[in-house]
């Protein structure tokens, strides 16, 4: 707690994993900045570090992180107890630790400001990171891997790091690539971000899931396990272009839950297994709800697209002259989906 304020003043500009009030929402946001205008970088290193947690060098953080030097290697060299053994730890942040994802983000800031100073803004790089996900944009596929990886990469090895290679890899911006479970890419010309085919098949077998494992179980209580998922689902994604996906999950769902009811009552007639479990409300019909029941099935499409706005790069929580602009911030609904109408922040740069 006494070192993230301390980590707040020297944070990159945009990293926004584990930090006060920033969200994946904000990360998103950064990058619509970067990658929508006709003449923005067409090409994207997609970044993953391995193993960030499990390989951080314990002499780099304490020579390097601004706190008690004893206590901190003292900390770092505690180890851990397994099934009653006790195991050293000669490299690494513990994960879970309280302190764990603010030394992570200390380690790797810097990086933001290498790469603001060896290239110009003609070659148009960027740079987002979520915790240990980054992508970094440039203007050719060359530039990306014969300078900016090499010089990740040295950034890294400083710090006892490297990049999985079989995770990192350059995309063009028409082929499109998945970030924090959105997909970015370019249609036409025209930026879109949408919910990742991951994310889409995970959120469906979650639900088919339950529905399989809970066949004899009471519709409200069934409901009742089923419309925190779809309501979590559809508030992350609802500040992107998720409208036809949110559609398209409804449909399954409705599916899912006419062939769980059939499968529930097979000797009864379709028409009695209708009345009993789909009802009408208001102007929708067939919605899942028992008769009599308290509890109606959520629909993901009654979710309202709003525009994210993205937190200003800069921002500091713990700085007393950004109070007025959290205050305005923490006026807006969750996640900073705003009660104002659109309006586009200052690009990434």
């Amino acid at each position: 707690m006494g070192l993230d304020p301390v980590s707040e003043c020297i944070a990159d500009n945009h990293s926004y994993g584990f930090r006060k009030k920033r969200y994946v929402q904000d990360a998103i946001d950064a990058c619509f900045n970067a990658l929508r205008g006709k003449g923005s970088a067409q090409y994207i290193l997609e970044g993953d570090i391995k193993g960030c947690f499990d390989h951080i060098n314990h002499d780099w953080m304490c020579d390097n992180i601004p706190t008690h030097k004893k206590k901190l290697r003292l900390w770092l060299k505690s180890g851990y107890l397994e099934r009653g053994i006790y195991n050293p730890t000669e490299e690494g942040s513990p994960q879970g630790g309280i302190i764990s994802p603010t030394l992570a983000n200390m380690a790797l800031d810097g990086l933001f400001e290498l790469l603001f100073k060896k290239f110009r803004k003609s070659e148009k790089v960027h740079f987002v990171r979520y915790a240990d996900d980054f992508i970094i944009t440039g203007e050719s596929e060359e530039m990306l891997a014969n300078e900016v990886k090499p010089l990740v990469s040295h950034f890294l090895k400083e710090r006892g790091l490297s990049l999985s290679e079989e995770k990192t890899r350059i995309s063009h911006i028409n082929d499109g690539f998945d970030f924090l479970g959105f997909n970015i890419r370019k249609y036409k010309g025209k930026l879109l971000i949408k919910p990742s085919k991951t994310g889409i098949v995970s959120v469906k077998r979650k639900i088919r899931d339950i529905l399989k494992n809970n066949m004899s179980a009471k519709t409200d209580n069934l409901i009742g396990m089923l419309n925190p998922i779809i309501r979590g689902w559809a508030n992350f994604y609802r500040h992107v272009v998720s409208q036809e996906v949110y559609d398209k999950i409804d449909s399954a769902i409705w599916k899912m839950t006419w062939q769980w009811a059939v499968r529930r009552h097979p000797n009864k007639p379709l028409k009695w297994i209708k009345s009993r479990y789909f009802q009408r409300k208001g102007c929708r019909n067939w919605v899942f709800c028992e008769k009599g029941g308290n509890l109606q099935l959520l629909r993901m499409s009654g979710t309202p697209i709003r525009r994210h706005i993205k937190i200003k790069a800069n921002a500091n929580p713990y700085d007393q002259q950004w109070q007025e602009y959290f205050e305005k911030r923490s006026n807006m609904n969750t996640a900073g989906c705003p009660t104002v109408p659109y309006q586009y922040l200052s690009p990434v740069r």
